[in-house]
């Protein structure tokens, strides 16, 4: 139990950071000063002219001090940078993504308006000048957008299609999956909706947040779910935590028991916990996969976010940024294939293609086949199901185990792949359980 405690925890609701405090008086209350007039650039670090309709990140700085402090260090904050890099700097078909309010009355050049330079506030919250002019006038405030549509007005097309591949991926249908299942709870929205998590973040800190239910809930896992919009965090690309621990807090069974249903314990299949011995024991089996989710690094991102850069991509033959994530799922293959790596690009630190493609055929072909076998002993439809009613305590005990073993390989996902010790130890304990009952 130790070790199922150490690395299984409950989910911890994330939170959006999207950045505007929800009561009047509390944001009133939060401005050390009268922010400055749309234009002078806040405390001069970005000076320079702007329009009357955008203000410019600095002007935002006095009342959103540490979110500020925050987007300065995210590659929003030197977007034009990135283009002026690559003599990109003034080509109007990419300085609507790199600069606020292009061709809409805001940036025109780095020289006659600075202080629109890069990705800022309004790009995602809208044109905000009104707004820092009366700041507690509610019909005027910013928008907050937590969906995946707003990144993807940007994030999106042959060179960086990252919002293109993500609504083929199951992230963008986890709502409306979630919907279609006859036990769905309002509890399971806080791994299938956006909103859901953000409400419940939110009502720790303001009373009267309204929650979504399973009837109102809008958004699926959406961009923000994994990445911090504004930025303040320790990770790569502004993600909100370790990657293990960022898909631990939804891919794992949590503290599944004997008499549970494991459902999707991808975490625990992947360290080499979660299953069940013979007597009831934790069992526990590690494999060289397990090392990905200890070692802090790349982790599940090493086989699920992979892609790759072409030299001129185009709409048929875009980058791939690994936002499918999963490049071995057959339907998104066959719906988008412009959009999935090849398959062993993950693979390939250990084993050639060919190699990891033997590997994996032969062993999901294998579990695939266990799984099929074992299954009609716990289908009550069977002739061959085996009833709990007709057995001693200690015998319902053991089917028990059996169950959960049989289950919690089949709910893992990937026939194996993730740790084929732990998927072939825990069937072995279900056909032996099974065989000693049934005399065979």
């Amino acid at each position: 139990m130790n070790a199922r405690n150490s690395l299984v925890r409950s989910v911890t609701f994330l939170a959006t950071s999207v950045g505007l405090v929800v009561g009047s008086l509390s944001f009133i209350a939060g401005c050390s000063s009268v922010p400055p007039a749309p234009g002078d650039g806040g405390d001069g670090t970005n000076g320079g002219p702007t329009s009357t309709k955008f203000a410019g990140a600095d002007t935002c700085m006095p009342c959103h001090s540490g979110m500020h402090a925050n987007w300065q260090a995210t590659p929003h904050a030197t977007a034009l940078g990135t283009l002026e890099a690559i003599g990109q700097g003034e080509n109007a078909a990419c300085l609507g993504c790199h600069t606020v309010g292009f061709n809409d009355d805001g940036f025109v050049s780095r020289a006659e308006t600075p202080a629109l330079a890069g990705v800022q506030c309004e790009n995602c919250h809208g044109a905000s000048a009104d707004h820092a002019a009366n700041p507690g006038d509610l019909a005027i405030r910013p928008f907050v957008d937590l969906s995946a549509a707003l990144c993807g007005t940007c994030h999106t097309d042959a060179h960086h299609p990252t919002f293109d591949e993500w609504q083929h991926s199951k992230h963008a249908t986890a709502l409306e999956g979630l919907r279609s299942n006859p036990f769905a709870q309002d509890t399971c929205l806080k791994c299938h909706s956006q909103d859901y998590r953000h409400a419940v973040e939110e009502q720790e800190g303001e009373s009267g947040v309204v929650v979504p239910t399973l009837a109102t809930a809008q958004l699926s896992i959406e961009c923000a779910t994994c990445h911090a919009p504004h930025g303040g965090v320790a990770q790569d690309h502004q993600l909100r935590q370790p990657i293990a621990s960022l898909c631990g807090e939804c891919h794992t069974q949590e503290e599944a028991e004997l008499g549970d249903t494991p459902h999707h314990p991808q975490l625990e299949m992947l360290t080499g916990i979660g299953a069940f011995d013979a007597d009831g024991s934790g069992l526990e089996l590690t494999h060289v996969h397990s090392g990905l989710a200890a070692s802090g690094g790349a982790a599940c991102a090493q086989c699920h976010v992979v892609g790759h850069e072409v030299e001129e991509p185009n709409e048929g033959n875009p980058n791939v940024t690994g936002h499918t994530f999963n490049p071995f799922d057959s339907e998104i293959t066959a719906a988008s294939p412009e959009h999935q790596a090849e398959q062993y690009t993950g693979c390939r630190g250990c084993h050639t293609d060919s190699v990891a493609n033997e590997l994996r055929v032969t062993l999901q072909t294998d579990l695939a086949a266990r799984l099929d076998a074992l299954a009609p002993f716990f289908d009550v439809s069977s002739t061959s199901f085996i009833d709990a009613d007709t057995l001693s305590a200690v015998d319902q005990a053991r089917l028990a185990t059996a169950k959960f073993d049989f289950q919690f390989v089949a709910a893992d996902g990937s026939n194996g792949v993730h740790n084929p010790a732990l998927s072939r130890g825990a069937l072995d304990v279900a056909e032996q359980i099974v065989n000693d009952l049934t005399g065979q």
